[in-house]
């Protein structure tokens, strides 16, 4: 097989040893050498190169299907919700649900969304998920349909139905309501879709210097859409497993057949909401919601939590837990806590996921423990969260800096949808501490760029327990390996931070500029 010599200014290993080269030689897909050896072809790397982007956590599926939906990220007004809405309801044919995704009120003034916002879909029914995919507002039609249903007089548990003055639904739908009761409605994507979807998802990953994800996915999912695709799509995939049941059917770990591109390695609960709906369980109540603390949900609010992670434990899974209020970071802790006095090692098996307001006090109880955080989140989250938490609890917030020297292991990654899966805007939110609106949020906790970087490729591996293939780069893995126009231990993160040349998965270029 051809030799491929891969020459840069600079080339970073993350290996202390050996932390640059100037190029490397790759052969059957992996890495052979650092300066020197025969090749038989070149590639110019440029200013940079480093191991692929890893993106610790997204869902892939659903971002591959938002590709395909109305986009409503860039809308900052009632009247500019309507044009959308007016526009996605004139190209969809009779008969199609119309489906939006991204709204966020923050950028409108704080007003939530009502059905009335959809009316212009006429009687087609129409659904608009909020960015962070935990609340949803339906028209009308929708409306009539999910009452057909579902109570909507009471709330389900861990989830809540907004109403009117008069007791009405408006047509807003928090957590459990929106998962449980509108998704229950909802048509599902069919397996054509989903899988166009995943193949635009790993293109569109690519074109932002991703090789690896760790991917929040439903069994089903992998089984009908992911694995048939495997040898397809350019991505390598550490999969999550999503399940609501209690107790679980651990088997589904087995669903599919587990190689170096795919392979499922724990299980995921929602501790609680977000900020952004007012979900995420605070230790107290929200400085702009009187009496409201948030929610906790699934498995925390029947009590089963510490069970659930214990048992995960004893198979040796990861268990990633979603928690971003204070007091769900706390619950997470506790029950890692429990299980380890039952025997069960909770250091590295465990991952909270968001960890966006973990308190002070808890700080220490995170030394050695994952905190997989997104810093796009932070920057999208920043201009309101003062107004949710109060000046008092911003020391919490993305506490980036505090969690590292407690000594948390960080991995970052971007949700995705929720926000976009572009690893260059999280590292500059990371290293700037600037928000959407370009002002900066909580300078004490920036990272410096080699800390960032570690948390989008080594240690993200680590996280994902894929270390031993990629995230380095060192002989014998795989030739996982993105190339920048700018070095970025050397560039203006905040005037000009660089931009991806080219992506190479297993020694074969998918993507460049």
């Amino acid at each position: 097989m051809p030799r491929l010599r891969v020459r840069a200014e600079r080339i970073w290993t993350t290996d202390a040893n050996t932390p640059s080269a100037r190029s490397l030689v790759v052969q059957h897909r992996r890495i052979e050498q650092f300066d020197g050896g025969a090749f038989d072809r070149d590639l110019d790397g440029g200013p940079w190169v480093g191991p692929a982007f890893i993106d610790a956590h997204l869902h892939l599926t659903l971002g591959g299907l938002s590709l395909g939906e109305t986009d409503l990220t860039g809308v900052t007004s009632r009247e500019r919700f309507a044009e959308a809405i007016t526009a996605a309801h004139a190209r969809l044919p009779e008969g199609r649900w119309l489906k939006a995704n991204g709204w966020d009120q923050s950028r409108w003034g704080g007003e939530l969304p009502t059905a009335e916002w959809l009316a212009h879909s006429g009687d087609r029914p129409a659904i608009a998920w909020r960015m962070d995919q935990h609340a949803c507002v339906v028209n009308a039609s929708a409306l009539r349909a999910i009452t057909a249903r579902f109570d909507l007089r009471t709330d389900p548990a861990g989830g809540r139905v907004q109403r009117d003055a008069s007791g009405q639904p408006t047509g807003l739908f928090l957590e459990q309501a929106a998962w449980k009761w509108v998704k229950a409605c909802v048509p599902e994507p069919t397996l054509q879709e989903r899988r166009e979807g995943l193949r635009a998802a790993a293109a569109h990953l690519a074109r932002h210097g991703i090789a690896t994800v760790g991917s929040m996915e439903y069994a089903r999912d992998l089984v009908e859409a992911i694995d048939p695709l495997r040898r397809e799509l350019p991505l390598r995939i550490q999969a999550t497993l999503l399940d609501r049941d209690w107790p679980l059917d651990w088997s589904l770990s087995n669903c599919i057949q587990h190689d170096d591109m795919l392979s499922i390695i724990g299980w995921k609960t929602f501790v609680d909401g977000t900020l952004g709906s007012r979900t995420a369980r605070m230790l107290e109540h929200y400085a702009d919601a009187a009496g409201n603390s948030g929610l906790f949900m699934e498995l925390t609010e029947r009590g089963q939590l510490a069970e659930w992670m214990r048992e995960g434990l004893r198979r040796d899974f990861s268990m990633s837990l979603h928690a971003i209020g204070d007091a769900a970071a706390r619950a997470a802790l506790d029950a890692a806590d429990a299980a380890e006095r039952r025997g069960s090692p909770a250091r590295e098996a465990l991952r909270i996921e968001h960890a966006q307001t973990v308190h002070p006090a808890d700080l220490p109880r995170m030394k050695g423990r994952w905190a997989s955080m997104q810093p796009l989140h932070k920057a999208h989250d920043a201009p309101g969260a003062e107004t949710a938490l109060g000046a008092a609890r911003m020391d919490r917030f993305f506490a980036f800096r505090a969690l590292r020297q407690a000594g948390a292991n960080l991995a970052f990654g971007s949700d995705w949808p929720i926000v976009a899966p572009d690893a260059i805007a999280g590292l500059r939110a990371a290293i700037t501490g600037l928000d959407i609106h370009g002002d900066v949020c909580r300078p004490e906790d920036n990272l410096d760029p080699e800390a960032a970087l570690r948390a989008y490729t080594v240690d993200a591996a680590r996280c994902l327990r894929c270390n031993q293939r990629t995230g380095r780069i060192a002989p014998g893995l795989s030739a996982d390996l993105v190339s920048l126009d700018r070095d970025p231990f050397r560039c203006n993160w905040v005037t000009d931070p660089p931009r991806v040349r080219w992506c190479m998965v297993g020694g074969q270029i998918v993507h460049a500029t």
